[in-house]
Formats: C-alpha cells, structure tokens, sequence
C-alpha cells in the first residue's frame, strides 16, 4: 500500500516542484523584465513546463538568469560564481513577442543545453557542444523549431552539420510515431 502511494504521488510531486521553481524563476529580480512582457513570459513559461525533472533539479542546484542586452540571438555563458548567465539580445525578445515565438523558445532550449551540459566546464569541441546543446532542445520537443532556425545560416558548414543532425532525429522521430 504505501508503495502505491508513492507511486502515485510523485506527479503532483514533480508539478509541485515545478511551479516552485517557476514562481522563484519568474520572481527573481533578475527576471523582472520577463514579468513586464506577457508575451515573452508566456515563452518562458512554456520553456519551464517543457523541462523534465532532471533539468528542474539540475537547474535547482545551478542558478541560471536570462539578461537582456545587445548582440545577436542569445548567448550561454558558464558558471560565474554560483550561477550560470544567458543573454538575451534585442533579436530574441523580438523573436519571443512574435506570432512565431516558439522559436524563441527552441532558441532558449538551445542555451539551456550548454548550460545543463557544462559545456564551458568541460570544454568540449565547439561543434560537439552545439549538437549536445541542439539534442537538448530537441528532447525537450523543439527541435523543428531549431531546424527552421538553422536554415536561415546554411552559409556555415557547422550549421549544415547540425541541421543534418536535427534533421536525422527528427525523421526517426516521425518514423516512430
């Protein structure tokens, strides 16, 4: 009996933590610029509910803030301290107020991956880490988001590898189905 209730509680444990770690993502007031735009907190939000337990309790132990400033897209920086950064440049707030915001999000899933995967700790190869970065957001369901992203920079070699890849799982994806 008490096995089966553990079973069964477990979802609502992990919704539970789920919306803590929400309601503490959205409230930092690092994030207070995510809060003064309903659309780019609705992306965010969506971001959150595509993570599994295992990111929420990676991303639990490892702080992680999105910045807003100026650049191109977004960025990951590693640990610096006890936290970990992505930058968000004027590009992708656009992206994440548009009738296309999701892929803002894949874009965000993306930085995401490099950070869950430690990428500037484990200094792995550069086109390793942006396929590990891209599986990520791939596993978290935005991969064809990513793809679509992709094909506007096909001029790079790096980028036509990783929509080789993308594009391999999403077919065996769909050949799953």
């Amino acid at each position: 009996m008490l096995d089966f209730l553990k079973k069964n509680r477990l979802p609502t444990d992990f919704k539970s933590k789920k919306e803590r770690f929400l309601s503490s993502f959205l409230s930092d007031g690092n994030h207070r610029w995510i809060n003064e735009d309903r659309l780019i907190k609705r992306g965010i939000i969506m971001l959150i509910d595509s993570l599994e337990e295992k990111h929420i309790d990676f991303f639990l132990k490892h702080p992680t803030y999105l910045i807003p400033c100026q650049a191109h897209l977004s960025c990951a920086i590693g640990r610096t301290q006890n936290h970990h950064l992505i930058l968000v440049f004027p590009e992708l707030k656009q992206i994440l107020r548009s009738a296309s915001s999701v892929h803002g999000i894949a874009i965000l899933a993306h930085e995401l991956g490099h950070i869950f995967y430690q990428h500037t700790e484990n200094k792995i190869d550069t086109l390793q880490a942006q396929i590990e970065a891209d599986d990520f957001a791939f596993q978290l369901g935005f991969g064809e988001e990513l793809q679509e992203i992709l094909l506007d920079h096909v001029e790079s070699t790096d980028c036509r590898v990783r929509i080789s890849k993308l594009t391999s799982k999403l077919i065996t994806q769909k050949h799953n189905q």
